[in-house]
């Protein structure tokens, strides 16, 4: 449900390294790799049973 969130992140992302705003394109990156990892984690532990 909540997967457009890394897509719209990087895209924002894209458009502000467009722009040539490096600093906040790096910082929505981050933010973008940290909800990946968020819902790999989520995904990876309830739906998929593994034990990391």
């Amino acid at each position: 449900m909540y997967m457009f969130l890394p897509f719209l992140t990087a895209l924002i992302g894209l458009v502000l390294v467009w722009f040539e705003k490096r600093l906040a394109g790096l910082c929505m990156l981050a933010i973008t790799v940290f909800i990946l990892m968020l819902w790999f984690r989520f995904h990876a532990t309830s739906h998929l049973h593994i034990n990391l």
